[in-house]
């Protein structure tokens, strides 16, 4: 099981994505980037703080939610093929 010890070592990084410079997820990154600098010039320094807590706070709801679609995402791939393996026979589980 060469994949289960590869994700065991560290091999496999499911929580790391890598994507293409011109691509639509990196077009709208930019702009969140680009978004972010001129909202952030346009704040004083008590705003930028209450900011900068609201985007860590987003992060964090954003790694757990990332979390929670993956393990959901792996069970549901799981048991897709336990269905196709066992041909229907294992329903309820």
């Amino acid at each position: 099981m060469q994949i289960l010890e590869d994700l065991y070592l560290g091999d496999i990084r499911p929580n790391e994505r890598f994507f293409k410079r011109n691509s639509q997820y990196a077009k709208a990154l930019d702009d969140v980037v680009k978004v972010g600098d001129t909202l952030t010039a346009s704040l004083n320094e008590k705003e930028k703080k209450l900011f900068e807590n609201y985007m860590d706070a987003q992060r964090e709801v954003t790694v757990l939610t990332d979390c929670e679609t993956f393990c959901y995402a792996f069970k549901l791939g799981a048991k897709i093929m336990l269905d196709v393996l066992t041909e229907g026979q294992m329903r309820e589980i």
